[in-house]
């Protein structure tokens, strides 16, 4: 519980900060929630996901609050809505270069019987890319310290298309690596795809999806997941 309400006050202290800086927001909604192989919300139930971040101006730091919402069977899926925080700090890198690292409280506040103990987690990350290069390879790192008690890992990649002069598709994917974090084995994990089409509406980025998740290990997921997205973010 200490370091559940420690990183809350990290959070809510530098969002305080009289910093210049911005503010972004977006909703997704999403036909399936798929989270690193797992799904999350059994038998194909959609999700809305809407979150915020705070840039904190030269100082490097940004907050995001992420949260996912069951879009049916309320009676069943509302002990699993999630809402996150995220306090990362981007590295100053040479050009081509992206580093950021930062920690992440992933928090079930609406479990029965809540417990910081047994509804929260933290889990520490790093990741590293390269944007002048074909692809944009990224190589993405996270230790979950409670629940989920093991390491993942991620390189991936992405590549835009021109469609026309105010169309692009972005196409990627990623292959994980599990080694314990909520399962009991150590293995090349899932793999995942996507196929975004950003549009520009005003100030608004509408962006659908398709995903594509083909798992690797069993005890992840037994089934390959498609499913749709729909992103407005401002």
């Amino acid at each position: 519980m200490k370091k559940s309400v420690l990183f809350l006050l990290i959070c809510l202290g530098s969002a305080m900060l009289p910093l210049p800086g911005a503010v972004s927001a977006q909703v997704d909604l999403v036909s399936r929630y798929i989270w690193r192989g797992f799904d999350l919300l059994p038998d194909n139930h959609a999700a809305i996901q809407p979150a915020f971040t705070v840039d904190l101006g030269e100082s490097g730091f940004s907050l995001n609050v992420w949260s996912s919402f069951a879009l049916a069977q309320r009676g069943v899926f509302k002990y699993s809505d999630e809402i996150d925080l995220t306090l990362e700090y981007a590295f100053k890198m040479p050009e081509g270069w992206e580093l950021s690292a930062g920690v992440i409280h992933y928090g079930y506040w609406f479990a029965e019987d809540f417990k910081f103990k047994d509804h929260t987690s933290q889990e520490v990350y790093a990741t590293v890319a390269r944007t002048d290069l074909p692809l944009s390879p990224e190589l993405c790192v996270y230790y979950d310290l409670n629940l989920g008690s093991g390491l993942y890992v991620t390189l991936g990649g992405s590549q835009e298309w021109k469609m026309s002069e105010k169309v692009n598709v972005e196409v990627g994917g990623l292959i994980g690596f599990n080694s314990r974090q909520y399962i009991d084995k150590t293995g090349f994990s899932d793999i995942g795809l996507y196929a975004r089409l950003p549009l520009k509406a005003g100030k608004l980025t509408l962006t659908p999806s398709l995903n594509v998740m083909m798992p690797l290990l069993d005890e992840v997921n037994e089934d390959s997941e498609i499913w749709f997205g729909f992103s407005a973010a401002l």
